[in-house]
């Protein structure tokens, strides 16, 4: 008894120590943040009022008041640009929430972010956290590695990206969109009020499975598929937290780390069984068939590995690959089907709200595909080129990502990045993250003329047109050595997706039937109902409550 006693107090006594010096060390690192941000203050450089103790947090919860319910934290960074008078960009200090960070607005300062040859490179070390329930293994992956390691990983999964093998995936694309479009047609038969994210998410989930795992899920023709479910779980144990506090304090919470870090074991053990399943099949065929439709993500980075000196196909992956592996593909898996849905349901709500626009879409897809929109499918499947005779439908793309970015950028600044303003402000970088948030960038009126309108021919005009974006000004995927790899593929998927569904149906979005006796101030969201919430990427929402019908563009028969 004595020394189960001992033992015990033992214990009692490490894990008051550990509290102690994590106590210690959050009020170590506090005060080194809030004394930089002050001394910034004290040279006046940008910021909202700055508390000793709290830094930001006060500002930050203020902003976040005079927003609905619910709304993205990019309004909340966009309310404080603009009350300094839309600062072209402005210090925040929320610590321990992330570390101090340097946010952009002005797309002059977010080009010089991404072109200096360190910054442009380096994502802050803050960022895994975000990224550990999504991704696992302590948030390491590509979006947040660095040097040496993230141009392996980079070099690994590239061979993806090869432009033949991203069209000799759109066959594969375009049979997940055909039962999306037949799910469509039930509902447009129904004639019912519907949730539409619900089905894009689970079309993208699909599409998805076999970009990144060559695996038929089903989650569209069979129910939700285990790993997708469990995948959905995780993210509403890493996003229920709705404000600045919720957040702080979850930083604190027991439960809801247990309730993540069991459902990531969970979603690891689904992602290694499809492992093993491509193992066999990669096995089985001796190596990879260069001859195939397409090789997955994952299938690409079993043939780099088995490639390498001295493997044999018949070696078991080791354990530290396969958790990395496990790890990238999650990202993949994450990054791939969420944002992508996003940007399906904004552009049904900005196309089907413009008929002029909706009327110069489909004449480019009759003038490209005929007016028999039966024969559209196949033909994206048989000739994935023919998607790039579609400048007015990327037009459209980039204009509904414009106005309702999925996400934003972000680098590690440094000593010997010193932003410079038009007016020239400059902005010291070391010890902050340099995020651009792109939604103030996308929406500013120095960079953007009538920026609030939906303009798809500002991607179509020329340098010497109004319209014309200037350098930089549209970032969705960033600039820079750490540009998004996907987003060739993206276009390719959003584009086939809208040329199979824009002639056949109309959407009616029910946001006003749906939120008819809600009293809430809409003006910080530009007076938008379906203002962008989080939820992974950003999505509108409500998850876009709608009707679709038969839009009577063409005859039943050629459908």
């Amino acid at each position: 008894m004595d020394s189960l006693g001992s033992l015990l107090n033992a214990g009692v006594g490490f894990l008051v120590a550990l509290a102690l010096v994590r106590i210690v060390t959050l009020v170590s690192q506090t005060w080194r943040h809030r004394t930089r941000i002050h001394e910034l203050q004290r040279q006046g450089k940008p910021m909202p009022p700055h508390h000793a103790i709290l830094g930001h947090l006060l500002e930050a919860m203020s902003a976040k008041d005079a927003m609905p319910p619910g709304a993205h934290s990019m309004y909340v960074l966009d309310q404080l640009a603009r009350r300094q008078n839309r600062a072209a960009a402005y210090y925040f200090d929320v610590y321990p929430v992330s570390i101090p960070m340097l946010i952009v607005t002005d797309p002059y300062l977010a080009n010089q972010m991404t072109s200096h040859t360190w910054t442009g490179a380096e994502k802050p070390p803050s960022l895994v956290n975000w990224f550990a329930p999504i991704t696992g293994k302590g948030g390491i992956n590509l979006f947040t590695q660095n040097g040496q390691e993230w141009k392996h990983d980079h070099n690994l999964f590239l061979p993806f990206f090869n432009n033949n093998n991203l069209d000799a995936t759109i066959s594969i694309v375009v049979d997940q969109m055909l039962i999306f479009r037949n799910i469509l047609r039930q509902r447009a038969q129904a004639g019912q009020l519907f949730l539409l994210e619900p089905l894009t998410l689970s079309l993208m989930n699909d599409v998805i499975g076999q970009v990144v795992f060559n695996a038929d899920l089903g989650n569209q023709t069979s129910g939700s598929h285990p790993l997708s479910e469990t995948m959905f779980r995780q993210f509403g144990l890493k996003f229920n937290a709705n404000d600045v506090m919720d957040t702080l304090l979850g930083h604190f919470n027991p439960f809801r780390f247990l309730g993540m870090w069991n459902n990531g074991r969970l979603l690891d053990k689904h992602i290694r069984a499809q492992i093993e399943k491509r193992v066999d099949a990669f096995r089985s065929a001796k190596g990879r068939d260069d001859d195939a439709a397409f090789h997955s993500v994952l299938d690409q980075a079993l043939e780099s590995y088995y490639s390498q000196s001295g493997r044999q196909r018949s070696d078991s992956i080791d354990e530290e690959f396969m958790e990395s592996l496990c790890a990238q593909l999650r990202m993949f898996f994450f990054a791939g089907y969420d944002s992508t849905s996003s940007t399906m349901i904004s552009c049904c709500y900005m196309i089907w709200r413009h008929p002029e626009v909706l009327a110069k879409l489909r004449a480019e897809h009759d003038e490209v595909f005929g007016r028999n929109i039966a024969a559209c499918p196949d033909m994206i499947a048989e000739n994935p080129s023919i998607l790039n005779s579609l400048p007015y439908t990327l037009a459209v793309v980039k204009e509904s990502l414009r106005l309702f970015p999925p996400a934003n950028g972000i680098r590690m600044g440094c000593k010997d990045l010193v932003l410079k303003g038009r007016d020239g402000t400059e902005y010291p970088t070391e010890g902050c993250a340099v995020q651009t948030n792109h939604f103030s960038i996308h929406r500013n009126p120095v960079a953007w003329v009538r920026p609030l309108e939906y303009l798809p021919e500002r991607f179509l005009v020329g340098p010497e047109h109004e319209l014309y974006p200037p350098k930089g000004a549209w970032r969705i995927f960033e600039y820079g050595v750490r540009m998004c790899t996907g987003q060739a593929f993206v276009f390719k998927e959003l584009k086939a997706f809208l040329s199979i569904i824009a002639r056949e149906f109309d959407f009616k979005n029910g946001y006003d039937e749906v939120y008819a006796d809600e009293k809430v101030d809409l003006t910080n969201v530009d007076n938008e109902k379906a203002f962008l919430v989080e939820t992974g990427a950003a999505h509108l929402r409500g998850k876009f409550p709608c009707t679709v019908s038969f839009s009577g563009y063409v005859s039943n028969e050629s459908r």
